[in-house]
């Protein structure tokens, strides 16, 4: 992030991240605060809202069936 990221941010910019733990982190805290930009968290993961998981669902029920336990 220190190296890639904040470089090409302007105060005042936002980041939008998804909920790793680390970026939730105080080295993290202190970067996005010496860059002067705002950190945005993305909601929370929701399959009902993805459309793809529903037929991941399908496809990983149909292995396990077939897989030995």
């Amino acid at each position: 992030m220190s190296k890639c990221l904040l470089p090409k941010v302007q105060p005042g910019q936002v980041i939008i991240m998804d909920n790793a733990p680390f970026y939730r982190s105080t080295p993290i805290k202190e970067l996005r605060e010496k860059a002067g930009c705002n950190l945005l968290f993305l909601a929370s993961y929701a399959p009902d809202f993805n459309s793809i998981e529903h037929w991941w669902h399908k496809v990983k029920t149909a292995m396990r069936k077939e897989l030995p336990s």
